[in-house]
């Protein structure tokens, strides 16, 4: 079946329980995101949006058009929809002064490379930039390099263009919006050059390889590795470990945890961890 010929829409379409099956094994062997039993009214309304933009009337129908198409085409807005984006400038914000009382101290000029993972619409990376530039001496900002990756072309679009509507910055404090943003005509507001060119922006899978060199100071992948089996958590953390400098950092969301000593990490904070 081709996406031409696919004339009636989803409304009223019922996403059986084959079907669900079916989204539950290809989302998992892709990225390894775990939907739980239970969200099939979720992934229903989710779906059905791209279905009826598409004009197919049956889940079995696109879930046809998916798998034909993967890795790309509308397999990709499949991904896009089916991944969980919320963030917030500040979020955690007790991790940022860990940052600023444990890290800052360290850096001396020295060059500074952080990998925020799971970056969303780029609130995240652009709160560490920031934090760096107020930073003072201590950080040379040419020397700043902060890769923000996410799996979802959607979000990753907004980051890149560093434009956010006036309730999202809310949690900005008044000094920093004003010096590191302008705000346009329409009220929304866009990140200064100062900022965003400290940030590199790119979309990477987590369950794939990585084409990444390590010596890290931190990773942050807060609030992304709950939808993430144990076994594929682990996973995760041993690659971040071997992509970490010596005594570098793992955060993780303050609901998510990991068996530490195993895995190489000593617990220092709450869900903050340092590589041993």
């Amino acid at each position: 079946m081709s996406l031409l010929t696919a004339q009636p829409s989803a409304k009223g379409a019922t996403l059986q329980n084959a079907d669900f099956q079916k989204v539950r094994r290809i989302i998992f062997d892709y990225c390894g995101i775990s939907i739980n039993e239970g969200k099939e009214a979720l992934v229903q309304s989710r779906l059905a949006k791209r279905m009826r933009l598409l004009g197919i009337s049956s889940f079995s129908d696109y879930l046809e058009i998916i798998e034909s198409e993967r890795p790309n085409g509308e397999f990709l807005s499949f991904v896009d929809v089916l991944t969980t984006n919320k963030t917030s400038f500040y979020r955690e914000n007790k991790h940022f002064e860990f940052i600023e009382k444990h890290i800052y101290p360290t850096l001396n000029g020295r060059s500074v490379k952080w990998w925020s993972a799971g970056c969303s619409s780029g609130e995240e990376p652009i709160t560490l930039a920031m934090n760096l530039l107020e930073a003072g001496s201590n950080v040379n900002a040419r020397s700043v390099k902060i890769l923000a990756t996410d799996i979802s072309r959607d979000v990753l679009q907004i980051a890149k263009s560093g434009v956010y509507a006036q309730h999202k910055v809310g949690d900005i404090p008044g000094n920093y919006l004003g010096k590191y943003f302008t705000h346009l005509p329409d009220g929304s507001y866009k990140v200064k050059d100062e900022v965003s060119r400290m940030i590199t922006y790119g979309r990477l899978n987590l369950n794939d390889r990585w084409p990444l060199k390590g010596d890290f100071q931190f990773i942050m992948c807060r609030n992304v590795m709950i939808y993430f089996n144990r076994a594929t958590q682990e996973k995760l953390i041993t690659k971040f470990r071997d992509l970490l400098e010596p005594n570098g950092y793992v955060f993780l969301g303050h609901s998510e945890s990991m068996n530490a000593p195993a895995l190489g990490f000593k617990n220092v904070a709450p869900a903050v961890y340092q590589k041993i």
